[in-house]
């Protein structure tokens, strides 16, 4: 359940300031030790007001071993062997990626997160009903039981809930406009 959807309440924000050197280690950059996996197209250079992107391993290699030249507006970054490699990299810049925790259980306070159950009295961050329904139909079909009424049953229930934290813009309209005008004082 956990990668199927990038779950609102497992989602989280990490910025971290660069230094300089052009690899990070993950847990340097995630420093709440949860880290799960990213959340695509959020990776930002905030003091250069700029999108990084993240390329594949023979565009990071075309990048560093032939003339194309890593000059310019545009900062990139992979991860490699759990290093997030970043080029061109400068010192004191503000950088932020989003990030869904592995984090999905919490204490019976709900105060304490963690990632996976150790006392009876813990909870499940999700719907308890979604969690029952997706244990009823793993254990039918582990069992080799007829299980195909409580996967649909399930896979319904799954499908409901994520269109219900998941917005979804309007059709034919685009409200967004990244343009940041005043509202009084411009074009004198």
């Amino acid at each position: 359940m956990l990668s199927r959807h990038d779950w609102q309440i497992l989602t989280k924000e990490q910025t971290f300031t660069s230094d300089g050197s052009g690899s990070y280690t993950r847990a340097s950059v995630f420093t709440d030790g949860d880290f799960d996996r990213y959340v695509n197209n959020t990776d930002w250079d905030r003091s250069n007001e700029r999108k990084m992107s993240l390329i594949t391993q023979p565009e990071w290699q075309l990048l560093k071993s032939s003339i194309v030249s890593a000059v310019g507006i545009n900062r990139y970054y992979r991860e490699r062997s759990g290093n997030i490699l970043i080029d061109p990299d400068a010192s004191g810049d503000t950088l932020v990626f989003e990030y869904i925790s592995n984090q999905w259980i919490t204490d019976s306070t709900g105060v304490t997160s963690k990632s996976a159950f150790t006392v009876d009295t813990d909870l499940v961050k999700f719907p308890e009903y979604l969690v029952e329904l997706g244990l009823k139909y793993k254990l039918k079909a582990g069992e080799g039981l007829p299980s195909v009424n409580e996967m649909q049953e399930y896979e319904a229930e799954f499908a409901r809930y994520v269109g219900y934290e998941t917005p979804k813009r309007t059709l034919g309209r685009n409200y967004y406009n990244p343009t940041n005008l005043p509202d009084t004082g411009y074009g004198q």
